[in-house]
């Protein structure tokens, strides 16, 4: 199925609620609230982009984009990163997951046409997601970063500027 991105307001948590994720994946990902409670005390939101993962009307999935002074530690400068991502377990396996990277990829090549790369981090431990950004395009750059999730490989996404 087709999958689209819809602008999330910092505000409207009401369109995430049901995405909740199996108890072994929520140990790699913060709670909902707390993502929320983080964009809405952000001192720049405009850096900061939340997007709701939607198929015919329902949302499957969520993550948030960072750019420039809202990039994390680990991020080069003139990249963008993407956090918090999560498929809801009742969508997962459906490929929902894999289609973010052509949507974000398609909303930066859009709206910031300079930036050519989106980058991540994973948990070393977190084997499906790795495997899952890996098959999705995403190479790791050999980087790592060490966050309150543990050791995190760093991947990227080059972005097809023509």
């Amino acid at each position: 199925m087709h999958a689209t991105l819809k602008t999330v307001s910092l505000f409207d948590r009401s369109h995430v609620p049901h995405l909740k994720l199996e108890p072994e994946q929520e140990r790699f990902v913060d709670p909902l609230d707390l993502v929320f409670s983080e964009l809405q005390g952000n001192a720049r939101p405009d850096l900061e982009h939340p997007f709701a993962i939607v198929v015919r009307h329902q949302t499957v999935g969520f993550f948030v984009l960072r750019e420039k002074a809202a990039l994390p530690e680990w991020a080069p400068p003139g990249v963008i990163t993407l956090h918090s991502f999560r498929v809801g377990r009742g969508y997962q396996g459906n490929g929902y997951g894999k289609s973010v990277t052509g949507l974000a990829s398609q909303w930066i090549s859009k709206n910031r046409p300079c930036v050519s790369r989106l980058m991540l981090t994973v948990e070393v431990d977190n084997i499906m997601a790795r495997h899952s950004y890996l098959t999705s395009g995403f190479l790791d750059t050999g980087a790592t970063y060490f966050d309150k999730f543990g050791l995190q490989n760093i991947l990227a996404y080059e972005i097809d500027l023509a």
